[in-house]
């Protein structure tokens, strides 16, 4: 109490950065609490350990905290296997060698997301009396999104090779609304200069906020560098943790036309609906203000294709050369996107459905605004990770991988594994099997994670 009341007199004295002393006086309280704390806990876990655990010394280490700078004296040990092990640090949830603390951990890698690493570094500087560099922030984004991928990769395996079904939450829906699209970003050092970061959004629909503003239900995220095959069978495992996806009634993919997008709604069965934005502009590129746009778009939001070729067929017939080619162009776009063009809605039964086109601005603020913007450029692994911690934020699982990114996760056991050789040839009676999933029985049913959804719709568990 003394320190404190000479601290209160010299506050009086000099009031015009007392909030920065304030708050430097609270943080050498905290340091000195910390230190003793973590110093009696080491004592404690030394009570406690197992009887083949051996000290072998003591190390000081200095930590980066909230609060500041502060060194510890903590316990060296050596178990029967000869490993060398810090408790105190094991306790704590420091990473090995790590000398930040795990919130500073979490506040750098969170905001790592929004910012640049230098960004990061400037801003934590600018608001505590201590920081820590933008390539250390680097390094934690880098071995979180790491050990994410990684143990991604291995239930992707799980799930796609050997068929072992993820545990689900089990939510079950009239609908579910899927919208994926791609943006390119600079790359260095790699052969290519650009690379497409591919984004995935599912949602269950759309909720009013005020008159006429609406927000998406339940929102998912999925993005990271990859091909579409491994998109979709990432993005589908993601989807299959949260949602019964045999008993989802419809499921609607929204995208601009990429063949990635259109396979993908091929290989989870969905209704494909080219996005109302690309098509109004499709549209009013190849007929400029053409009176005719107004009919043409009509007719393919009601899926009368035939009617729509016809009249751009006429339309081109009587167009100068140079506009004739643009109309070409149009009819091609539109009959490789003529299973999209009808409004889903017409076929969806359900209160408040909405346009489809939350991925255009759902692309440029979760991805273009970090990842593009402002003159960078990456690496293909340094833009993956990035991605793959944005999905990460989004989802509200960061943190969780910030706090335990190298504790094993549990894989379900193969008591769920897929059935194997010829059963996968039966089919049942199943309305849902035969209503939204063609790809089980299309060009793409022989591919591994097809099987996995022929499993997931038939519900069979046996090994």
């Amino acid at each position: 109490m003394e320190k404190i009341d000479e601290f209160r007199e010299k506050l009086k004295e000099d009031l015009g950065s007392w909030e920065e002393k304030a708050f430097g006086f609270a943080c050498d309280l905290a340091r000195g609490l910390a230190k003793e704390i973590l110093e009696e806990l080491d004592d404690k876990l030394m009570l406690e350990k197992a009887t083949n655990m051996k000290v072998v010394g003591f190390k000081e280490h200095w930590l980066t905290t909230i609060f500041g700078d502060i060194r510890i004296k903590r316990r060296l040990y050596r178990d029967k296997n000869g490993n060398y092990r810090f408790l105190l640090d094991e306790k704590m949830g420091l990473d090995k060698g790590s000398h930040v603390s795990p919130k500073v951990k979490e506040l750098a890698i969170l905001a790592s997301t929004r910012y640049t690493f230098r960004e990061v570094e400037q801003n934590i500087k600018a608001i505590f009396p201590w920081g820590i560099s933008h390539t250390t922030v680097h390094n934690l984004s880098g071995k979180v999104a790491g050990s994410y991928i990684a143990e991604e990769e291995k239930e992707v395996n799980a799930l796609f090779e050997d068929g072992v079904i993820p545990e689900t939450e089990g939510k079950v829906l009239p609908y579910l609304v899927i919208e994926a699209d791609g943006v390119n970003i600079a790359l260095q050092r790699e052969e290519e200069g650009r690379a497409e970061v591919k984004v995935g959004i599912a949602h269950e629909g759309w909720q009013e906020i005020s008159k006429n503003r609406y927000k998406l239900k339940e929102k998912s995220v999925y993005s990271g560098i990859m091909h579409g095959d491994r998109f979709w069978e990432g993005f589908s495992l993601s989807l299959a943790k949260k949602y019964d996806l045999p008993r989802i009634g419809k499921v609607i993919v929204g995208g601009d036309g990429a063949s990635w997008v259109k396979e993908g709604a091929e290989l989870v069965g969905g209704l494909y609906q080219l996005d109302r934005f690309h098509l109004k502009r499709a549209l009013h590129q190849g007929l400029a203000n053409d009176p005719l746009v107004v009919e043409v778009y009509e007719s393919c939001i009601t899926g009368e294709i035939t009617k729509v070729d016809r009249l751009l067929i006429e339309a081109q017939e009587k167009a100068d050369s140079d506009k004739a080619k643009e109309i070409m162009r149009l009819r091609g776009y539109l009959m490789e996107n003529c299973y999209g063009l009808r409004d889903y809605r017409l076929e969806v039964d359900g209160g408040g459905l909405r346009g489809l086109g939350a991925i255009e601005g759902n692309v440029d603020k979760l991805i273009a605004d970090r990842m593009k913007k402002r003159g960078m450029s990456w690496t293909k692994r340094g833009a993956d990770r990035m991605a793959r911690l944005i999905s990460l934020r989004e989802r509200g699982d960061l943190n969780t991988w910030v706090k335990y990114q190298n504790k094993p996760r549990s894989i379900p056991s193969r008591e769920k594994a897929l059935p194997k050789g010829d059963q996968y040839q039966h089919r049942d009676n199943a309305a849902w099997l035969s209503a939204s999933l063609p790809a089980l029985h299309g060009p793409h049913s022989d591919r591994p994670w097809v099987r996995i959804l022929w499993a997931l719709a038939h519900g069979n568990r046996e090994t």
